[in-house]
This record gives C-alpha cells, structure tokens and sequence, in this order.
C-alpha cells in the first residue's frame, strides 16, 4: 500500500469511528436496542472502545485498498462504491447473524442495512474527495 492509501484508510477509520459513534451510538441507538434479544451478560458494560477503535481502522484501510484499485477518485463515485460495498457487506453480514442467532428481527435487519449502506456511502465520499484532491478535472 502507498502512503495516499495508507493515510486514506487512517482518514477513512477515523471518521467511521466518530460518524458511528453519532449515528449507531447516539441517533440509532434507543431503536437498535428495542428491536434486538437481549438478555444478561450480552452488552459489555463499558464497551471495549479500542477494539471499535481497531476495528474501524481496519475498515477504513479495507475500504482505501479496494478504492485504490478501482480508481475511485471522486466523491460521487466514492459515495457510490461506498455504498455498494456497505449494502452488500451488511445484507451478508445481517443475514448470517438472522440465519444462526436469535438476536435481531426482520425490522432491524432492514434499517441496519440502509444505515450502514448510506453509513458507507458518506465514508466513500470522503474517501473518494482524499483520492482526487489536486486533480484537474476532466474537460
């Protein structure tokens, strides 16, 4: 990875991490938490925040990587292959979790899918901006 992708995913990780914390952790939460099983000793209490910390990081350079090879150099063309990439990862992700675990219920499966697709879709524009900075654009 060059240092534009590097420094990308650490932008990228950065911002899922404050962005998510708005979004899931403060806008989101009282509904995620009344439309999911919960019973004692699910919820850490506290969370582990480096492993958040971590885990968005890892996004973030997941996400520099593939715009990378893509050429996603625009925030129009990042707020879209954002968004694929986050409908397509939570639709996976959200329905193994449905398949195997009594946790979530239909209604929070499809909200948790379009939040983290337009989620995605908002990092991708960031990202793809941090991609084309300083170029010209096509005549």
């Amino acid at each position: 990875m060059n240092t534009k992708t590097l420094v990308g995913g650490l932008i990228t990780g950065v911002l899922a991490f404050l962005l998510g914390w708005l979004i899931f952790g403060m806008l989101l939460m009282n509904y995620y938490q009344s439309n999911i099983n919960s019973y004692a000793g699910l919820m850490k209490d506290p969370m582990e925040i480096w492993a958040i910390a971590v885990a968005n990081l890892a996004f973030g350079l997941l996400m520099a990587y593939v715009f990378n090879l893509g050429n996603v150099n625009t925030p129009g063309k990042g707020f879209t292959t954002g968004l694929i990439l986050g409908l397509l990862m939570a639709v996976t992700f959200d329905l193994f979790l449905y398949a195997q675990y009594n946790l979530m219920n239909k209604k929070l499966i499809g909200v948790d899918i379009v939040a983290t697709a337009v989620f995605d879709g908002v990092l991708g524009a960031v990202l793809g901006w941090w991609f084309g900075r300083g170029k010209k654009a096509a005549a």
